[in-house]
């Protein structure tokens, strides 16, 4: 079944410099589909999201990073694919390939470089459990 999870973030501090972040409010289990930026009217240029899913009690995992951006946009994350000696997989020794991110815990949105905006950007994660 696809699910949808949205976070939305809260700035503060400076222009410019304000940071922000939340966390999902419950855990995601299943595979990233992907993700959808929704950008407050008048988030500065310079805003970077990053996107991560807790790992353990302490370690957050990258799922996605946008950076300098305000520009409302929906992207589908992906890993390259590994085997078994941590060597990435390739179709032909040189094109990659891709799967979905596997997650199974809370997920968290960071902002920074942005201005003080109530929900600076809204995230709609888009999973199939």
């Amino acid at each position: 079944m696809i699910r949808t999870e949205q976070v939305k973030v809260t700035t503060t501090g400076s222009a410019g410099s304000a940071t922000g972040a939340a966390n999902t409010a419950r855990a995601i289990v299943g595979k990233i589909l992907k993700v959808r930026l929704n950008y407050h009217a008048n988030a500065p240029a310079t805003t970077d999201v990053t996107i991560t899913e807790r790992v353990g009690s302490t370690d957050w995992e990258t799922i996605h990073t946008e950076t300098d951006s305000k520009t409302d946009v929906t992207r589908y994350p992906r890993r390259a694919v590994e085997d078994n000696a941590e060597t990435t997989v390739t179709y032909d020794g040189t094109n990659e390939i891709y799967e979905p991110f596997v997650v199974s815990d809370h997920m968290r949105v960071a902002v920074a470089q942005a201005d003080a905006l109530t929900d600076c950007v809204v995230v709609d994660i888009f999973y199939e459990e």
